[in-house]
């Protein structure tokens, strides 16, 4: 059901990718494809609201690739998730832009380069007052510039 007196912009999807640690790879091997990820330590994030995701799918072109993950380790916060990754306790699929600083150093690893990691859409919400205020207006614009659509 749709709320009355909001308005939703959309921004650019919320990209998720799949890396880990150089020595956990070293140690455990890196996965060449999704269903190679059964055999390994997936850190999966826990909601509060839902059970952990247990299944990731990934695309190659249209085919999707559907995989159950295990791990022993399931965290409700992203820096406690990627701080476990980069200490080798297993793969996480996190958020690309989350991630990306600790890739660029090379102390996470992308695995599975050749398959797109979900993305989910993401928008701002924020209610439709005809008088916004500046500071409203600026947030908006920051976002937008910052996360707008691609």
């Amino acid at each position: 059901p749709a709320i009355t007196g909001l308005t939703a912009r959309p921004l650019a999807p919320y990209r998720l990718v799949a890396c880990a640690a150089p020595a956990y790879l070293a140690a455990r091997g890196t996965p060449l494809r999704p269903a190679d990820l059964q055999q390994h330590e997936c850190l999966g994030y826990a909601f509060w609201s839902r059970p952990a995701d247990r299944e990731w799918v990934f695309h190659q072109g249209s085919v999707p690739h559907t995989v159950q993950v295990a791990s022993r380790l399931q965290i409700n916060e992203s820096r406690a998730l990627m701080s476990a990754a980069l200490d080798g306790f297993g793969i996480v699929l996190g958020a690309e832009d989350f991630l990306r600083p600790a890739l660029a150093r090379g102390e996470l690893v992308q695995v599975l380069p050749d398959f797109e990691a979900p993305s989910r859409p993401m928008h701002l919400v924020y209610t439709a007052n005809r008088q916004r205020t500046a500071k409203l207006r600026g947030f908006v614009e920051a976002v937008l510039e910052r996360f707008g659509p691609a």
